[in-house]
């Protein structure tokens, strides 16, 4: 995989990027010089704690940021022609207004084509996610269906411009265990079906262990690690990811306090 990637042109290139919320008392720099790189059909993570600048980062890709907010150094390079972005909550970034049918086929008629087209690619595409009953699912309001459906729904609506990286933000956080491996199957065949790269962000380890073969490590706005998932599990080099994986849940030492980490890096 190393060598195949080595002789291919990233898909993705963030180099140095960092980020600024800007209010009327003062500045904020969210993102610090960030380094990131994916290539075509890769499946990648983006792990850290919540606030450490993860969603802001995946937001400057799909060129998404708050009006309060600004790029103010680096570059992101993109070659590919689409990309799309699936949210941790659908119930909010679902339009309550409108049915189900109509809005997966919206972005597809946005980039010119039928309206007969655009049902039979919506159509296709609810179906391979686990929405099998469409005729009934497309005329339904997104409060009328279950979480897990919502969220297969918002897959099908960002593989309708057959975008070459697909961001996944959170996608099971909000769903049980059952309807979250279903999920994650279905991102999983996104390699195969349509060699879609991911960019997974995520805080949850067992999710990054199912999907992706690289990590990078994020803490304060800043990258603080990366490698193989396998490499950096079996052995973390900086502390912070170590007290990530330190906090995995784990069945066979649930009667052991968790470690409690201090160290010069939590200043960083």
């Amino acid at each position: 995989m190393e060598s195949k990637m080595n002789s291919q042109k990233s898909l993705l290139k963030i180099e140095n990027l960092s980020v600024e919320f800007c209010s009327r008392q003062k500045k904020f720099t969210a993102v610090k010089n960030v380094n990131l790189e994916i290539f075509p059909g890769e499946f990648v993570a983006l792990v850290g704690e919540s606030g450490s600048g993860k969603t802001i980062t995946s937001l400057s890709i799909i060129d998404l940021l708050p009006e309060n907010a600004k790029i103010t150094e680096g570059t992101i390079t993109f070659t590919g022609k689409n990309k799309s972005i699936i949210f941790q909550e659908p119930m909010t970034s679902l339009n309550p207004l409108l049915k189900i049918g109509k809005q997966i086929e919206e972005s597809a008629l946005i980039k010119g084509i039928s309206k007969q087209e655009a049902h039979n690619q919506a159509e296709k595409l609810a179906k391979m996610t686990g929405l099998e009953d469409t005729k009934k699912i497309f005329n339904c309001y997104p409060h009328e269906l279950s979480g897990g459906m919502r969220q297969r729904v918002m897959i099908a609506s960002a593989l309708m411009t057959n975008p070459e990286l697909l961001i996944a933000d959170e996608p099971t956080t909000a769903l049980d265990v059952s309807t979250q491996n279903k999920i994650l199957s279905i991102i999983q065949n996104l390699k195969s079906e349509f060699n879609t790269a991911l960019l997974l962000i995520t805080h949850d380890f067992t999710v990054v262990k199912k999907l992706c073969s690289r990590i990078y490590i994020m803490y304060k706005g800043k990258i603080v690690e990366t490698g193989k998932t396998e490499e950096i599990l079996k052995n973390p080099q900086h502390p912070y990811t170590k007290a990530l994986i330190d906090s995995i849940p784990d069945a066979k030492r649930r009667h052991e306090k968790l470690p409690v980490h201090f160290g010069e890096w939590q200043n960083e």
